[in-house]
């Protein structure tokens, strides 16, 4: 795993395949200079929903995580909700996409792909 550190905790963890798939995303939607948006969002019956977007600069109080060619960032709100988890690219026969693992919710990973994001549990 590629990873980098914001302060002392790590916020998230990118797979090298993450990495890859995004750097191939980012390049097919000729934005490779642009940052990752990484948002977290809570809903009232304790649910949580994954938000990503592009942005062109960081906020000042973003954190800003690096790896390999991927820049993405998270704002002050979702690092607590964020921290420790990781994202990987999964192909399957069925289905590919993004898994998110955050170990500060219950339930298991997180699946992107094919237009959204669902967490099981």
């Amino acid at each position: 795993m590629v990873s980098e550190q914001n302060s002392v905790q790590t916020v998230i963890e990118f797979t090298d395949a993450a990495v890859s798939k995004l750097a191939e995303v980012l390049k097919e939607q000729e934005a490779v200079d642009s940052y990752l948006r990484i948002a977290v969002t809570q809903n009232p019956n304790g649910g949580i929903e994954y938000v990503f977007g592009l942005e062109e600069e960081a906020g000042e109080s973003d954190a800003v995580i690096e790896s390999g060619d991927i820049k993405a960032l998270v704002d002050a709100d979702s690092s607590p909700l964020l921290t420790g988890s990781s994202i990987d690219y999964v192909e399957g026969f069925e289905r590919s996409g993004f898994v998110i693992s955050n170990p500060n919710f219950m339930g298991g990973g997180c699946a992107c792909g094919g237009g959204g994001c669902g967490c099981g549990g």
